[in-house]
């Protein structure tokens, strides 16, 4: 049988309740979905009451929320913090003027890893009201703080998360999303949640069932990233570590030091095109081996490649797991350091996926 075969609704009613069971919430406050752009289009159609609601991102953007925004026709704004590492709600909540606007966060940022606070979440939600938060929990077993515990108190959370990028299935952009349940009801109107391929259905059942295998993973990965931070440290070239999959670098030519790697068929991230992120490359770990590649080629790379006399010095707002905006400090702090798209070797320009 061709495995493109889609599967019936008792097949995705049974994936659904191997989710609930996972994520503590009842059957009626999931969906899943396979493709992560299409999904948010739907989404964000969704959401946007008036049709010409505003879409606030807290942190740099990716392509594939960008487009579906685009497909969607909301007009998206970027809010970046004083630090690009760190999730700056503040300035997030001067954007909102009625309560009614559509908040995007990616919890940690895909591209830089920073993170906001449990108590910045409830804030937030606080102050759309009438509109929407939806937190974009990509990297949650990376992680592990969650917005889910507020869905008790709203109902205008939604809650994104993936099922397999903890087992690094990086062409995989399935998921599922959690909501009350008349916005899990009101999807299910508008979206083709119960149609699912069968290779799709045993890859999210697999990932689910796979518990021990998941953890060993995130341990090794956890290791490594110790590893490589520890190895660059040694050769002088500044790096930063993420609560994800990724190592970030500050390096003096982004563009030199690209090139160079791919000559040793390394993978690496040009990140020059975002806002802020000027000098800075993304690295995702791999395994032992094609780690110990990368690390080879930066030995053998001419140091001017990558040195920098310069540290980035710039403000972050710390705060702990439950602060309220009122009580955090500002905090100047050294920041050596974090994917709108995979960028081409030698190119500054974003190559977003259409």
């Amino acid at each position: 049988m061709s495995t493109s075969v889609r599967v019936d609704s008792e097949t995705v009613n049974y994936l659904i309740g191997k989710i609930s069971n996972k994520a503590m919430v009842s059957r009626d406050m999931v969906l899943p979905f396979v493709e992560f752009t299409g999904f948010m289009e739907v989404l964000f159609r969704l959401l946007d009451k008036d049709a010409r609601t505003s879409l606030i991102v807290g942190g740099h953007v990716t392509p594939d929320v960008a487009i579906a925004a685009d497909r969607a026709q909301l007009s998206l704004k970027e809010v970046l913090g004083l630090s690009p590492f760190s999730g700056d709600p503040d300035r997030i909540l001067r954007e909102l003027t009625s309560g009614r606007e559509i908040v995007y966060l990616a919890n940690p940022n895909r591209v830089t890893g920073a993170n906001f606070s449990l108590a910045d979440l409830e804030l937030l939600a606080r102050a759309v009201s009438e509109g929407a938060l939806i937190i974009d929990e990509h990297y949650f077993d990376f992680y592990g703080i969650s917005g889910l515990p507020l869905l008790k108190q709203f109902d205008n959370i939604v809650v994104i998360r993936s099922l397999t990028t903890s087992f690094g299935i990086r062409s995989d952009e399935s998921g599922y999303v959690m909501a009350a349940k008349n916005i899990i009801r009101a999807l299910k109107e508008v979206y083709d949640w119960d149609r699912i391929s069968r290779v799709a259905c045993k890859i999210l059942t697999t990932c689910l069932m796979n518990y021990d295998a998941m953890q060993t993973r995130l341990k090794l990965l956890h290791d490594e990233a110790l590893r490589i931070a520890l190895f660059l440290n040694g050769l002088k070239i500044q790096n930063r570590l993420s609560a994800a999959d990724f190592v970030l670098l500050r390096v003096a030519e982004p563009v030199r030091v690209g090139n160079f790697l791919a000559g040793h068929k390394v993978p690496i991230e040009n990140l020059d095109g975002y806002p802020e992120l000027k000098n800075y490359m993304r690295y995702e770990i791999q395994s032992g081996l094609s780690n110990n590649i990368m690390l080879e080629a930066f030995k053998k790379m001419p140091p001017d490649y990558y040195r920098l006399t310069s540290l980035d010095k710039r403000l972050i707002k710390l705060s702990k797991a439950g602060q309220a905006k009122s009580d955090r400090t500002e905090n100047e702090i050294d920041m050596p350091i974090f994917r709108r798209g995979r960028t081409k070797v030698g190119e500054n320009k974003i190559a977003e996926k259409v």
